[in-house]
């Protein structure tokens, strides 16, 4: 066992359910580095089964929190605080992570109500609290709702520190808990493939790559038609995800013309290999927290082109000499493809930008509800992964229990 704050009570990672997302990924990677150290480890889920519930280390416990089958994910997640309090007073966790904003509700209302004393609630935010396409009523309502979560948490996790300022403005009440945690997005395989990235010769088609979840958020629409304004050059395109508008985005590239240089592949658990044999990544998202893509993607050597939906990656991408486009803007996006395709990007300022951009580790101030320092070294968790990856987690073990007490055995 390491030297660690923690000997006194589990950490639990809460999940609402092993999915395809960014979120559920880290979460789960950063369960398995804390294991990894000797800490005792758990994750409560809601759902067991998921795209990456494999990725599970069999040295974290795990829980299936009982929870009514009523309504849409964010009623579940309300349903079941009375379980989670009973959870929270039943095993005594020393603190109590949040995976994103989802669930940072129902946790704050169920550490509340379970009387706890020893228990810190860190909340993270994970996408932005206002977003485009908000009604203002709808803007009222999330803003008073991440101030409502943040006066109960010990700690607010952002993966920026322009995340993290900007909330400090908005809520002064809990200035001092914003805190930036980037995640743990780069591997040392990442890196290493960097090593041998070919450039690509001048007037061979550029092979782009899209990467994350078919929805609203990633605006796919925008950049099928950034694709299509600049279907005389030679390119193909490749994206990596699934998701409510895979349909619609299909028949509009069909509409356009270019579908047959479009390989749809759906969703994939590691886009490693991917990055590697891509030139460039394009990012076309309406908003984001601090996206894993780009910055896996830049370690990798892979050139960048991103809108601004993200402030810490715009910042990022800065510090490449890279710079972003609007949102919803097809055409300033598909000059901006096209600019890359001329122009290759110089990849060792993307590599070091990768490196450094998620290198913080995880060091949080906790002391009872407030500041004795552990460190969690987040960044090291993808690579303690990486190591134990031939030994997982069987799923398909994991059933509900009255008593809420499942561990994975090896």
């Amino acid at each position: 066992m390491t030297n660690s704050p923690f000997e006194t009570g589990p950490i639990v990672h809460f999940l609402y359910e092993p999915g395809d997302g960014g979120l559920d990924r880290v979460a789960i990677l950063l369960a398995n580095g804390m294991a990894s150290r000797g800490i005792e480890t758990e994750l409560w889920l809601t759902k067991a089964h998921g795209s990456v519930g494999d990725m599970i280390a069999p040295n974290v416990t795990v829980r299936i929190v009982p929870t009514p089958r009523l309504g849409a994910r964010g009623i579940q997640l309300l349903l079941q605080i009375p379980a989670v309090t009973r959870m929270i007073r039943k095993y005594q966790p020393k603190a109590i992570f949040s995976a994103g904003n989802q669930t940072n509700l129902s946790l704050a209302i169920a550490r509340k109500l379970s009387g706890s004393s020893r228990t810190n609630f860190i909340q993270k935010i994970t996408n932005p609290v206002l977003r485009p396409g908000l009604s203002r009523w709808a803007r009222i309502a999330r803003t008073w709702r991440f101030g409502f979560t943040a006066r109960f948490a010990d700690m607010c996790l952002t993966l920026s520190d322009a995340d993290a300022e900007h909330y400090a403005r908005i809520y002064p009440h809990a200035a001092d808990k914003f805190q930036c945690v980037p995640n743990s997005y780069v591997t040392a395989d990442m890196l290493k493939l960097g090593d041998s990235r070919q450039v690509r010769a001048p007037g061979t088609p550029a092979r782009l790559l899209a990467v994350g979840r078919i929805t609203t958020q990633k605006d796919y629409p925008t950049l099928i038609a950034a694709l299509a304004l600049i279907a005389e050059r030679p390119w193909s395109m490749t994206i990596l995800g699934d998701g409510s508008m895979r349909e619609e985005i299909q028949k509009q590239a069909r509409s356009s013309g270019i579908a047959d240089r479009i390989t749809f592949k759906g969703f994939v658990s590691d886009p490693t290999p991917f990055y590697a044999q891509s030139d460039i990544l394009v990012l076309s998202s309406q908003w984001e927290g601090l996206p894993a893509a780009p910055l896996e993607a830049m370690a990798t050597g892979c050139a960048i082109v991103a809108t601004d939906c993200s402030e810490g990656l715009t910042r990022l991408l800065h510090r490449a000499g890279l710079e972003t486009v609007p949102v919803q803007d097809a055409r300033a996006l598909a000059g901006a493809i096209a600019s890359a395709m001329d122009r290759p990007q110089a990849t060792a300022p993307l590599r070091a930008c990768a490196a450094t951009g998620t290198d913080s580790g995880l060091r949080l101030g906790l002391n009872n509800r407030r500041k004795s320092s552990f460190a969690a070294p987040q960044q090291q968790a993808a690579e303690d992964y990486q190591q134990t990856a031939h030994h997982r987690c069987p799923v398909d073990r994991i059933t509900e229990d009255k008593n809420t007490d499942q561990r994975c055995d090896q």
